[in-house]
């Protein structure tokens, strides 16, 4: 349609090599989302990398997406966390909004299956999930609900895990008015509760597990029975996605099931990445 094609031309990302507000150049688009555009710049004046996000212009016009945009500030502003990118400066320029945020070191694991082909342990999974934990503590104590934790939001390196892109993130017990436009999947993963983080993280979990799995199965069966994982870890995971009762309801309580779940497994072999 053509409001469509005028829509896409309003939202046409800044060219490379562009400068904005005299210091920062952009190097790459890195993402595309409902509200904002990223990028990586280079930071002209330290000659650093980092990432500017800009609000998309015909989500500027509107007060939710204007909303949307400024509580991604909030929330970065509110979190100080070596795992979480620290924000930097926010600014106008040429009438678009903009903010600078620290660049994450790291690959997402989004990459390390689909373009490196890694495959993961049972254990190594659990050990990874519970480093995700450690950092969702730190922002759940501020009843922050992150709403998008995919694999293509989790990055690692050398072992050590970030957590990226709070654009969906809302304080707990604050309203959704989209919520009404969600169906199945997408409405457990997009629920204002701390149990929609356990969801989404059940649901990487199955990424990394389903890594190299081949199946000889004719018949397509669910997970739960496709996989073999100690039984455990597969209850746990059961109560994450919210097919078993009771859910997990605080990270405390996951973290020490993960906890209890690799002392009961054998001695550590977590890979170097």
């Amino acid at each position: 349609m053509k409001w469509r094609r005028v829509l896409a031309l309003f939202d046409r990302p800044l060219r490379k090599n562009t400068i904005v507000a005299e210091r920062y150049k952009i190097e790459s688009v890195i993402g595309m989302g409902s509200y904002g555009v990223t990028y990586v710049v280079n930071d002209l004046q330290i000659n650093r990398y980092k990432v500017l996000k800009q609000l998309r212009q015909s989500k500027q016009r509107y007060e939710s997406g204007r909303k949307s945009f400024e509580q991604e500030k909030m929330i970065l502003q509110t979190l100080n966390h070596h795992a979480i990118p620290s924000l930097y400066d926010h600014f106008i320029w040429e009438k678009k909004s903009f903010f600078v945020m620290e660049y994450m070191p790291g690959k997402n694991f989004e990459d390390y299956i689909f373009i490196d082909g890694y495959v993961y342990t049972e254990r190594e999974v659990f050990e990874i999930l519970y480093k995700i934990l450690e950092i969702v503590s730190v922002f759940h104590s501020e009843g922050i609900i992150h709403r998008d934790l995919r694999i293509p939001n989790i990055l690692m390196k050398e072992n050590q895990i970030s957590i990226i892109d709070f654009g969906l993130a809302k304080w707990k017990g604050e309203d959704d008015e989209r919520a009404t436009t969600y169906e199945g999947e997408q409405a457990l993963m997009r629920e204002v509760h701390f149990r929609s983080d356990f969801y989404a993280l059940g649901h990487f979990s199955l990424f990394l597990l389903y890594a190299g799995y081949e199946s000889n199965e004719k018949k397509e069966k669910p997970w739960y029975e496709e996989l073999t994982l100690e039984n455990y870890n597969r209850e746990m995971l059961m109560r994450m996605l919210q097919i078993k009762t009771p859910y997990y309801e605080n990270v405390q309580d996951l973290k020490q099931d993960v906890a209890s779940a690799l002392e009961r497994m054998e001695t550590p072999c977590f890979k170097s990445f």
